[in-house]
């Protein structure tokens, strides 16, 4: 299992220096994103080829591509279309600069954002248009020798392991895999007991099916009615089972990434050392 970090690089390749990623290593993270904020087409290859070069150079692993706004399950055919198409760039991006994996989310119906809950994402003909765009999406990823990950969420059409499990089984593809979130998939009937919930979700899902895992934490506010929110891994309101999630991540491959995100660079050695403390105790450790 090898540790890595998100939101420690600036979002655009332009902004990317050697010394940042210096910085990264020296944090003891050995892997992060590629930087997400560029429109993928407008990035020649040879650019992405020598990005990826610097982070050789710094001894830094790219784990992720992240392009986390885009839609799959639009009623409008031409928007779907739009939205493989910024896949297909991104997998040529990925390839170019030595990066294993694009992540995407499936989208929403809701005209709020793609991460937004709305009824219709839990209607059959949602999942159907998303499994019809994945089988299109993901030959791109098989051409480039990619794989595409998936982060799922409980208001989202990958609404939970067994929805996402019949998803990929219906798809088909071996270079279609879930970057596990497990906060993603908490619930009111799950937050209290996340360890067994995220247990369920290694065992449902299958390691052939997962590409690596997020590590965030989670939190209940004292708020009506429901209120479960993120909050930073390790921090005072976490109370997440961050023990299950490594014992599990433990018996992966050894190319299985445990990767912190949504905090800031503030927080990042206090979030660090809260999953190697935890590690430890276990008797497992990174690579």
């Amino acid at each position: 299992m090898k540790l890595g970090v998100l939101q420690f690089l600036p979002p655009t390749f332009d902004e990317l220096t050697p010394e940042l990623l210096r910085q990264l290593r020296a944090l003891g993270f050995s892997g992060t994103g590629l930087p997400a904020g560029d429109d993928p087409a407008t990035v020649s290859t040879d650019r992405a080829r020598a990005i990826g070069a610097m982070f050789q150079e710094a001894e830094v692993s790219l784990v992720e591509y992240g392009r986390y706004s885009t839609d799959l399950v639009s009623p409008d055919p031409e928007n779907r279309a739009r939205n493989v198409a910024g896949l297909r760039q991104a997998f040529r991006i990925a390839r170019a600069a030595g990066c294993p994996a694009v992540i995407t989310g499936s989208g929403s119906l809701s005209p709020h954002g793609p991460w937004m809950p709305h009824p219709d994402n839990f209607l059959p003909e949602t999942a159907d248009r998303l499994i019809a765009t994945l089988k299109e999406a993901v030959k791109g990823a098989e051409d480039e020798g990619v794989v595409l990950g998936l982060e799922c969420h409980t208001v989202t059409a990958l609404s939970d392991a067994r929805t996402t499990r019949a998803i990929l089984d219906a798809v088909g593809s071996p270079a279609l895999k879930v970057h596990l979130d497990p906060v993603n998939w908490m619930t009111w009937e799950t937050v209290y007991q996340s360890g067994a919930a995220t247990e369920a979700m290694f065992d449902t899902l299958r390691p052939e099916r997962l590409l690596g895992a997020h590590s965030k934490g989670v939190t209940v506010e004292p708020r009506l009615i429901i209120h479960i929110s993120e909050t930073v891994t390790g921090a005072p309101d976490d109370i997440f089972d961050h023990a299950a999630l490594l014992r599990r991540g433990a018996l992966m491959p050894p190319d299985f990434w445990m990767v912190i995100e949504h905090l800031s660079r503030e927080q990042m050695p206090a979030a660090r050392d809260h999953l190697l403390k935890v590690a430890d105790r276990l008797g497992v450790s990174f690579i």
